[in-house]
């Protein structure tokens, strides 16, 4: 029959093919709401891996950087990637005062977007080195919120700290070390310790710098804001305990958790605290057994933010916690001590033979880095990196390099293009 060839009617079958396909056309990702849209990010395996996706376009990065709750709720279900350590300059070659910069140890990761981003990233300090007139010496003083803190060795300079971003290349900072008024009123001869970094999650863009100044008696600390690029100086704290004759009486550590600054006592019985949104100082006597010179602790922070306080006694790491005691006073109190002969063993064969004991580098996100040590040393058995996860126990081997004792490991941050209002893709508000 005519009528069954006819173009204008199409046989049942295709008309229901057609009806099929305009209804898959309508559940395509560009449909889905951002609370879908949301609900799929929080499945992707990584930080690295979310920035990806998320600036694929406008729209996939304004859904994430405009929800403060998103990112709370990825933080809690992917620890922030460890990208490597940072290493100071041989001492060596700072002795000759030759041109000399820190050195970065990547992670070994199967992460190709881990492992894309510290490619894509400067993690050799080019921009430093390219600088002009700041191709000198430079330490590593820290490494938080993804920035490193670096001091220049040249003493004449006039800017001679730094601020970079490794992730954003050509990101630095320079700016001075201080007012020269914070050593007023000083009793006897004042002694400037380190600066730390101070960072923020929710504002990625700004960092704050603390330094702290002490004299025979007393501490006090200066803040450089790189919002208003100027430094605030805080007044004097009177601290209990300090050893007698002795000028330095404050170690140059690097222990920070939560919001609190740490120094410690050279005599490993006191430990100074500032807390950073009051700016109030502290002093609290260690437990005893961290009086221990044989005791290897950092201070940081769990997986959920609590801090805590990691040590080592040969191979043996303990984590004590922030709690209060019968009597209602808030101190560090023992959580658990783990023995790790057994996963030495495991993950680095007989190296309970070679060394004789583990140090605590750091702690970060509920991590313990740690390092294989001989208290003689020994160059043919350099240092065994390991990670330590807080929740699990479990070791993970990183790699093997001699260790100076200077050790910082970078880990990625949030970037300021996924917050809020950022450059070209500010936004109307963020909620």
């Amino acid at each position: 029959m005519a009528g069954e060839g006819s173009p204008t009617q199409l046989p049942p079958a295709k008309r229901r093919n057609k009806s099929s396909s305009a209804a898959t056309a309508t559940t395509t990702i560009h449909s889905l709401t951002d609370d879908l849209l949301l609900q799929i990010f929080l499945r992707l395996p990584s930080l690295a891996t979310l920035v990806r996706a998320a600036l694929t376009c406008r729209r996939y990065r304004r859904a994430v950087a405009s929800s403060r709750d998103f990112r709370r709720r990825f933080r809690e279900l992917h620890p922030a990637p460890f990208l490597g350590f940072f290493f100071g300059p041989p001492t060596t070659v700072q002795d000759h005062m030759l041109p000399a910069f820190p050195s970065f140890f990547p992670a070994r990761r199967h992460d190709r977007d881990l492992a894309a981003a510290v490619r894509g990233g400067d993690f050799f300090l080019t921009s430093i080195q390219e600088h002009p007139d700041k191709a000198h010496s430079w330490e590593i003083y820290d490494c938080r919120g993804g920035y490193v803190l670096l001091c220049n060795g040249d003493p004449s300079s006039e800017e001679p700290l730094a601020v970079v971003n490794p992730l954003a290349r050509r990101s630095q900072r320079f700016f001075d070390d201080g007012p020269k008024d914070t050593f007023e009123d000083c009793r006897g001869t004042p002694v400037l310790r380190s600066e730390r970094l101070l960072c923020s999650d929710e504002d990625p863009t700004s960092f704050r710098v603390v330094a702290l100044t002490h004299d025979e008696s007393r501490v006090r600390a200066s803040v450089f804001s790189s919002h208003t690029g100027e430094w605030k100086i805080h007044p004097w704290f009177d601290v209990p305990g300090r050893p007698r004759r002795s000028k330095g009486w404050l170690m140059n550590n690097n222990m920070q958790s939560n919001g609190f600054l740490y120094w410690l006592y050279t005599n490993h019985k006191y430990m100074v605290t500032l807390n950073t949104v009051t700016m109030g100082f502290s002093v609290e006597e260690l437990p005893q057994f961290l009086k221990n010179q044989r005791c290897s602790f950092d201070v940081g922070e769990t997986s959920s933010g609590a801090r805590c306080i990691v040590y080592t006694v040969d191979f043996t790491v303990g984590v004590m916690l922030r709690r209060t005691d019968s009597e209602g006073v808030e101190k560090w109190m023992l959580d658990r001590a783990t023995p790790l002969d057994t996963q030495l063993d495991g993950v680095l064969r007989k190296l309970k033979g070679n060394y004789d004991e583990l140090l605590v580098v750091a702690v970060r996100d509920g991590f313990a880095y740690l390092a294989s040590s001989k208290k003689v040393y020994d160059p043919l058995n350099p240092s065994w990196f390991l990670s330590l996860c807080l929740e699990t126990m479990k070791l993970e081997n990183l790699f093997q390099k001699a260790y100076n004792g200077c050790g910082h490991p970078y880990i990625m941050a949030w970037p300021p293009c996924l917050v809020g209002n950022h450059g070209k893709f500010a936004l109307e508000g963020s909620t």
